[in-house]
Formats: C-alpha cells, sequence, structure tokens
C-alpha cells in the first residue's frame, strides 16, 4: 500500500502552491517578496506578502511592504488600507506612518500626507525621506492653490448680478413653448448633440513629458475622435466608440493635470531661473538650505561648504526687518558648516562652527536648535576619538530628546563612548535602556544595534558568565539579521560570536587547568611533608643509634686508658672532640659548595633586553598577562611573563612603549617570537604593534601589527643587526 503525502500545515504553504516547490517560512516569504518588488513583478510580490500575513497575521513590516506595491500598481485605497492596519497597535510606528502618507499623496490628499510626513519626521529626524515628503507635498498644495503673492483681486465688470435675490431668478425664467408639434418631434431633440472637445491649456511638448508613454494613446484617442465614420453618431457602435474615446482622454487629462500640479524637477526648470528674482529673501534662503543639506546628503561636502559659506555673506547683509528669525537661520548655517567640516576631517573647525550654533540657539532659546547643536558637538568629539567629552555632551541632550527613537539613539552612542572607554558595565546598562525604547517604536534596526552593544560590553567583561551571556546576545542579532536579510550582518555577527566561543573554551581550560595545578600544588605538599617525616624519624633513630655506640666505645676507651694511664689530661678528649666536630662540619660545607657550583654551571644567563610597542588603534590595549615564547639554535625559552617593565609608561596600553630587561638562559641566535594573553584581565585581545630584542651580539626587529587572542608567532624581518655595528 503506498504511503499517503502528509498534508502540509498552514505556516509551510508558500507562494506556489505545487508540492514540488520548497516549504516556506514568514523570513523566506519576506525575503522572496523583496526580490519580486526589486524585479518589479509587483503582483507576485503581493502573493508573498499576502501568504505571510495569513502565517502572521498583523505582521507590520508584510502590511507596509504590500502597501508599498499597491502604490506601484496604483492601487492606492488598498496601499491606504493596508498601512493604516500597520498603524493599528502602534501610532508611531515610522515605517507604517511613511507608507501612509505616501499613499495619501498619491491619491492626492496632499494635506493630510503633510501631517504624516510632519509626524514621521519629529519621531524621525535622521530618515531623509521624511523630509522630501514634506518639500512634495508643500510644493504640490502651492501648486494646487496657486502662490498667494502672485494673486490680485480687482474689481471690475458688472458685480449687481450677486445681489439679486433667487426668487428674480425664478421669475426671470423662460417658460417653455408648449404647443402643437409634430410626432416624435421631442423624441428628436433629446438626441445627443456632440461638440468638439475643448482643448486643455498647456504645450504638446509639456504634455508629451508629463504622460510618457501614455502621450500615444492620448493622440490615437483625439484621432479617433476625428473619424465620423468610426463614431457616426446615432448609432450603438459610434456612440459607445464616442463615450469610451472621451472617457479615456477624460482620464488622462486628469493625470496630466495631477502631474502638472506636482511640477516634475524637468518640468520646473525655468519657472524657477523665471521666478528666481521674485523670491522673497526668506523663499530664497530657505531653498537654499534645502539644496545644502540635499549635497550634505550626497556626499558632496566640500560642494555644500562653498554654498553654505555664500549664504552666511547674503545672509549677514540683510536686516532684522528683510529676514525674519534670522539668527536662527544663521545658527542653522553654521550647522551645516560644522557637518560638511566634519565628514572633511576638520574636526577643531567642526568643533568651532558648532559651538556658533549652541551659543545663537541659547541666545534665542531655540530649543530645537540647542538639541541640534548639542547631537553635532557629541559626532565631532566622538569622531575625533575625544569619547569623555562626546558623553559628556550627549549627556546634556538626554533630557531635550523628544521621541523615542532619538532616545534609542542617543542612549546606543552614549554606551559606545563607554565601550571604547573601557567602561563595559555602563556601556551594558545604556545598550539595555536603547533596546527598550527600541522595542517601544518596533525598531528592528535600532534593536539589532542595541543588542550587538549589550554582547560586545559582555565580551569585553571576559569573565565566563558575561561571555555565556555574550554568545547568548549575539545569537538573538544573528536572528535579528536573518530577518531583515542583512548576509553582510549575518556574517560579522557570527564571526565574532565564534571568537566569544573560542575565548571561553580558553577560559574554561585555563581554569581547568588552574584548579589541576592547584590540586597537584597541594599533592606535592603533602607527599613532601610526609617524605620529611619519614626521614626525621630514620635520621633520628640513626643518630640514636650512632650516639649510642659512641657512647659504649668512649666508655671502653676509658676504662683501657684509667687502666693504662691514669695521669692523661682531660684536654686531650676535649681537643679530639673539637677535631671530630670540625671535620664533620668540613665535609657538609664541601658537599653544599659542589651542589651550587653544579647549578650556577647548568644555569648560566645573559641579559635579553625587550621593547614592545602596543598599536594606536582604539582598543588596542589589554589587561591580561601577556606571555612570551624565545625559540633559538641552542634551545627554547617558553611562557615567560612580561611585567614590571623598567619605563615608566603603564603596561600594554594602546599607543605605548614597555620595556623589559630578562635575564634568561642563552639559546643562541633567535629564530623566532611568540606571543599569547592570559585571557583572564579585562580585556582579552591585545594589538601588537612591534618589537625590538637585544641580545649579547645582536639587535632583532619584528613587524608585527596584529591582534593577539591566539599564540601568534612572529619571525624576524631581516638578519640581525650587530651591536657592534649600532654602535659605529
Amino acid at each position: 500500500m503506498p504511503l499517503s503525502k502528509r498534508k502540509p500545515k498552514d505556516d509551510e504553504q508558500s507562494v506556489a502552491s505545487d508540492s514540488k516547490q520548497p516549504i516556506k517560512n514568514v523570513p523566506a516569504l519576506m525575503g522572496e517578496g523583496e526580490k519580486f518588488f526589486r524585479d518589479q513583478l509587483y503582483d507576485k510580490a503581493i502573493q508573498c506578502y499576502t501568504e505571510a500575513l495569513e502565517l502572521s497575521e498583523g505582521n507590520i513590516n508584510a502590511l507596509v511592504e504590500r502597501s508599498a506595491c499597491y502604490l506601484k500598481i496604483g492601487k492606492n485605497d488598498l496601499a491606504l488600507t493596508d498601512a493604516e492596519e500597520s498603524l493599528k497597535e502602534n501610532k508611531e510606528f515610522t515605517k507604517g506612518l511613511y507608507q501612509k502618507a505616501e499613499a495619501l499623496y498619491a491619491m492626492g490628499e496632499f494635506e493630510l500626507a503633510l501631517v504624516f510626513y510632519h509626524r514621521g519626521k519629529k519621531l524621525r529626524g535622521d530618515v531623509r525621506e521624511f523630509q522630501l515628503g514634506i518639500n512634495k507635498a508643500q510644493e504640490a498644495i502651492d501648486n494646487c492653490v496657486g502662490d498667494p503673492t502672485t494673486v490680485k483681486l480687482e474689481i471690475k465688470g458688472d458685480l449687481s448680478y450677486f445681489d439679486r435675490p433667487d426668487e428674480d431668478k425664478k421669475k426671470n425664467k423662460k417658460k417653455m413653448n408648449v404647443g402643437y408639434q409634430k410626432p416624435f418631434s421631442q423624441k428628436q431633440q433629446v438626441v445627443q448633440k456632440r461638440e468638439k472637445r475643448p482643448l486643455k491649456p498647456g504645450k504638446q511638448k509639456t504634455i508629451k513629458q508629463l504622460l510618457g508613454e501614455l502621450y500615444a494613446d492620448k493622440v490615437y484617442l483625439e484621432n479617433l475622435l476625428q473619424d465620423d465614420h468610426a463614431t457616426r453618431a446615432n448609432t450603438k457602435s459610434g456612440d459607445a466608440i464616442w463615450n469610451l474615446a472621451n472617457s479615456g482622454l477624460d482620464f488622462l487629462d486628469s493625470r496630466t493635470e495631477f502631474w502638472r500640479q506636482q511640477k516634475p524637477i524637468y518640468a520646473r526648470k525655468k519657472s524657477r531661473q523665471t521666478n528666481a528674482s521674485s523670491k522673497t529673501p526668506l523663499a530664497y534662503v530657505l531653498n537654499q538650505l534645502e539644496i545644502i543639506d540635499n549635497l550634505q546628503n550626497n556626499g558632496k561636502h566640500s560642494e555644500s561648504l562653498d554654498k553654505s559659506n555664500k549664504l552666511m555673506i547674503y545672509v549677514n547683509k540683510l536686516s532684522d526687518t528683510q529676514l525674519t528669525d534670522r539668527k536662527a537661520i544663521v545658527s542653522n548655517i553654521y550647522s551645516n558648516i560644522g557637518n560638511a567640516y566634519l565628514e572633511m576631517g576638520k574636526y577643531e573647525l567642526a568643533l568651532k562652527n558648532h559651538q556658533k550654533d549652541l551659543d545663537i540657539s541659547n541666545e534665542i532659546d531655540n530649543k530645537e536648535g540647542i538639541s541640534r547643536a548639542y547631537e553635532n558637538l557629541g559626532r565631532v568629539y566622538a569622531r575625533n576619538g575625544k569619547f569623555n567629552s562626546a558623553i559628556e555632551v550627549w549627556e546634556k541632550k538626554l533630557p531635550l530628546a523628544e521621541s523615542d527613537m532619538e532616545k534609542a539613539w542617543l542612549h546606543h552612542e552614549i554606551g559606545r563612548c563607554h565601550l571604547e572607554l573601557g567602561s563595559y558595565k555602563v556601556a551594558e546598562d545604556f545598550g539595555q535602556k536603547s533596546f527598550e525604547y527600541s522595542e517601544k517604536i518596533s525598531d528592528d534596526v535600532w534593536k539589532l544595534n542595541a543588542t550587538i552593544l549589550i554582547a560586545q560590553s559582555q565580551a569585553k567583561i571576559g569573565d565566563e558568565e558575561n561571555l555565556t551571556k555574550a554568545i547568548e546576545n549575539f545569537d538573538k542579532a544573528y536572528e535579528m539579521t536573518e530577518k531583515q536579510n542583512d548576509s553582510k550582518a549575518m556574517k560579522a555577527v557570527k564571526k565574532v560570536q565564534d571568537e566569544c566561543k573560542e575565548k571561553l573554551k580558553k577560559l574554561q581550560i585555563g581554569l581547568n587547568e588552574s584548579k589541576n595545578d592547584e590540586k597537584n600544588e597541594v599533592i606535592e605538599k603533602k607527599d613532601e611533608k610526609e617524605e620529611n617525616k619519614q626521614e626525621d624519624k630514620v635520621d633520628d633513630k640513626n643518630d640514636k643509634d650512632v650516639n649510642d655506640e659512641n657512647a659504649q666505645q668512649e666508655d671502653k676507651s676509658d676504662e683501657n686508658e684509667i687502666q693504662q694511664n691514669k695521669n692523661t689530661p682531660r684536654v686531650a678528649e676535649k681537643k679530639e672532640g673539637l677535631g671530630k666536630n670540625q671535620e664533620k662540619g668540613d665535609s657538609t660545607n664541601r658537599s653544599k659548595n659542589s651542589s651550587s657550583s653544579k647549578d650556577s654551571s647548568k644555569n648560566e644567563t645573559i641579559l635579553y633586553k625587550v621593547e614592545i610597542r602596543t598599536a594606536n588603534d582604539l582598543s588596542s590595549g589589554t589587561d591580561a598577562q601577556v606571555f612570551m615564547d624565545m625559540y633559538g639554535e641552542n634551545g627554547e625559552l617558553v611562557d615567560i611573563e612580561l611585567k614590571d617593565p623598567i619605563n615608566d609608561e603603564k603596561l600594554f596600553e594602546r599607543d605605548t612603549l614597555n620595556k623589559f630587561e630578562l635575564n634568561l638562559k642563552s639559546i643562541g641566535k633567535i629564530k623566532k617570537l611568540a606571543f599569547i594573553t592570559s585571557g583572564t584581565g579585562t580585556v582579552a585581545s591585545w594589538k601588537l604593534n612591534s618589537v625590538k630584542l637585544y641580545d649579547n651580539e645582536n639587535l632583532y626587529f619584528f613587524t608585527v601589527n596584529r591582534w593577539i587572542d591566539t599564540k601568534t608567532e612572529i619571525e624576524p624581518d631581516n638578519e640581525p643587526v650587530s651591536r657592534s655595528e649600532l654602535s659605529l
């Protein structure tokens, strides 16, 4: 009996219902939908996002993406519905706000679109799309209602018509002529009278630019209306063709008018040139600020700096009556100049201009300007490596932060500074706060950034507990990058996570070895103590036997001497005894000296001088113990701990030179060195720049410039230089 196929579960459905297709989940469907969107296959993309929503009901990201697809195919009402659905639970979901504004804009609801663009900008001032949306919506409104400065109302003609009451209009209506009529004459009067279609204003060249490919259809329909045979009146087919052609032309005319209101860039170059002279100073300045902002967003910093300086000269020539809020505009220009200098790497000039922005904003009590200046000053300090100053400035900005998005960003940046300064626990705390604010606004990007900051801080602390937590957080970050389909971020997170696992493994091995060494040391001491006790017992017994034997011999000799010669003096006995003791003592001393002589001949040492330079990169220094191995022609020396330098520099700090003098056994010409960190310090990683090593005869150079995470072997750059040559 053949096996029946298992029915797929609801969460295993795919875009293609064919059973041969692979089973897909929500992330896979989202990724496939994004690919279809890039390939402009919007219907297939909509199908993917719809299936994703069936598996994960209310998925806000899927709703936003499907809304964007509906906009592309002209289904603006469905796009608006999806955008509003994504905002049901969280009114501050910025992607949903942007998509709703785009849908309203496409539907011609420019005022409402402008409202939602402004809401999004307030939450995410760093997202350029909201500012562009504000600009185009405002311009569309101006184009629809006209510029008030160009409209002039004049009192001309007879206006008495507007004063007539409605009753006069009814009385003055002409009465219908009801008289004798021929049969069917009334029916003939209701026959539709065709009039020539009025020409719409505007040059055909402009209309062609606005309609694009649809312009050929417009020409075809207009020619069709001129064909009397195809559109013959009072015939069923002719009337149908006439109505369809007019309907099509009405649609094309409405689209032309809509895009005329939008005034794309290619259609408004001339109007800008002709109206430039008639613009007010404020309008001109605001337009220039927008241009400067666009230049900076496109990476043209030198060009934006040049325009900012020219605009500053222009503004300074104007009086306060000619330009309202002149000081606020000047502070804004200083901010733009500072940003340009920052991106060009001129930190002192950037700092100077942002400080001017802060001073003016404080003078006029402009809260928005003060917040902007603090933000930019912090960026300059952080970029220049002055992390303490950056933290101080950004902490002043914290009370001014209004949106949760801004708070998430700010806590993350302050945490990064603490991480660079080595305050890893503080950095972890700021990362946690950043994550909390990111969760409030459901922003996946900042949730990922905060998670990585937390994991990096825990990894830098470096003990077993924090390394375990870091691995768990890197795992969460990896899942987030998978959902966002960011392959580069996935690889980076995976690499750092593997490094943490390796460090944890080494640390656990080191701890086990340390425990075993301590245990063995205790056992050895115990055994040694027992051996000493046994030796003491044997020595005591031997001494007792010898003393007894000597006593017996002395008694016998005394008796013999008394019998042979009773007049023998006692001094001889003392002298004899003294001679025995002296002989025994000399024997002991010789034994000790020979042993010392043997050891000294075995451990002949020479003085090695070692100079170690730590790299100048961020976080290059280490608090861990550093060990060195030396390999020479006549042997090797291992596990040499480098501590107690002879100079006053801090040990293995960033961009420091530590000098050591080591009395070690001579191993001949040096072939290579090896370095390794213990992994028990606050920071296990260490970036070594270079090493110089002197022995009695030669000087060896080693160029390294590598991170020391595991045991790293290095060889001399060239043949050693003789110390005699150096003295010359």
